[in-house]
């Protein structure tokens, strides 16, 4: 672990970052389909960057992210848009320079129908009411879902003067899966109950939710597109976001106080799960370089916050902290920094790319002006 960057930090690995996006390339290639990236899971602009030169697209959430990716993409490249808030007044600046727009309902679709540049096509987003996750808050497909059209629904207005000028399909209906069985099943249920509605569009976009560089096959994955590709005629996009950048991504933080707590050992980090936040909403234990289990050293390792919750999980080491020594936690490229925030005033992580040569280039860092701007500060008011 590189000593010289200053902690917190989060660090992108461009080796990593590279090896992911190739996989994914290859794969998308191999299936004949579009590849999108989706920047909600990381939009920092140097990883968009390195992105932006092997995808197909970028599969947008909001006016923002639409901003940011109209300035970050390529040329070629096709912008889409998914969302269940969508207002004239987001489209409207995009022109023509939107490529793909989504409607999550048939009441938005009567509201924007008109307002959507010709030269954009227009999809609905299909809830195929097919759940495959325990945890509702994760489940798109969950009773009473906000996501989609209810797929009987949509059944039931195939070939409806109503749904003239919607060219596409989108579905996203997993979290974090391994393997594309649950695709595959989602393909043959909306094969199933659509069949009528395939007939009269073009395009179908199936989401991201899997986690390509964890899965053992991807035969699953390569049957689902076949069947909208070659049955139907349907150009399909996948927009996958986690499986492009999580392992590329690691918080690096710093121990800043040893105790003992009731018998236990106490780790004190310059970081916090605020900085980490789906460790606590999801409330999931993260990877540790150097943990091992059972090993002699036990410690709770703990963010530098006020909140008593405010902890990793008790970690074994074979040798053991120190003050000053590094803690490194995996996987993080993923949902880290864009949801990160400065509970208590904590300055969020300083950014940095480790570049392909082993350098470590510092990207930004957080600091009182960014904390008071973010508070409503003036900070050019006289004092």
């Amino acid at each position: 672990m590189t000593q010289a960057i200053k902690t917190p930090a989060f660090v992108m690995d461009e080796t990593i970052l590279r090896q992911d996006i190739a996989l994914l390339r290859k794969i998308a290639d191999e299936a004949a389909c579009q590849l999108l990236y989706s920047p909600k899971a990381c939009s920092l602009a140097p990883v968009l960057e390195i992105i932006s030169e092997s995808v197909d697209g970028f599969g947008c959430s909001s006016p923002f992210e639409l901003e940011l990716i109209r300035r970050k993409s390529r040329p070629g490249q096709s912008i889409h848009l998914v969302s269940p808030l969508l207002e004239a007044e987001t489209l409207r600046p995009m022109g023509g320079r939107l490529d793909y727009v989504t409607l999550n309902s048939m009441t938005q679709w009567a509201r924007l129908r008109g307002k959507i540049s010709p030269k954009t096509q227009t999809g609905i987003r299909v809830n195929p009411q097919l759940s495959f996750l325990n945890d509702q808050r994760y489940d798109p497909c969950r009773p009473h879902s906000k996501l989609g059209v209810p797929i009987h629904q949509l059944a039931e207005l195939a070939g409806d003067p109503t749904l003239a000028g919607i060219s596409g399909l989108h579905f996203h209906t997993n979290c974090d899966a391994t393997d594309f069985a649950s695709l595959l099943a989602t393909v043959r249920h909306i094969q199933d109950h659509l069949g009528k509605f395939l007939e009269g569009i073009s395009w179908v976009n199936m989401g991201g939710g899997y986690m390509f560089n964890e899965a053992a096959d991807y035969g699953d994955f390569f049957q689902a597109v076949e069947i909208f590709r070659e049955k139907h005629g349907l150009q399909v996009f996948i927009e996958p976001g986690a499986a492009m950048v999580r392992r590329a991504g690691s918080i690096e933080a710093s121990v800043h106080d040893l105790f003992d707590s009731d018998e236990a050992q106490v780790a004190i980090l310059d970081t916090s799960v605020n900085h980490m936040a789906e460790i606590f909403e999801f409330q999931f234990e993260p990877d540790v370089l150097g943990y091992t289990e059972g090993g002699v050293h036990e410690y709770i390792l703990a963010g530098c916050t006020c909140l008593a919750g405010d902890l990793f999980g008790e970690y074994s080491f074979d040798t053991s902290l120190d003050l000053g020594c590094r803690i490194k936690f995996l996987n993080m490229g993923a949902y880290t920094m864009t949801k990160a925030h400065r509970f208590n005033g904590h300055g969020l992580p300083a950014i940095y790319m480790r570049r392909a040569d082993g350098s470590d280039e510092l990207i930004k860092e957080d600091g009182f002006d960014d904390f008071a701007k973010a508070s409503g500060v003036n900070l050019d008011a006289v004092v």
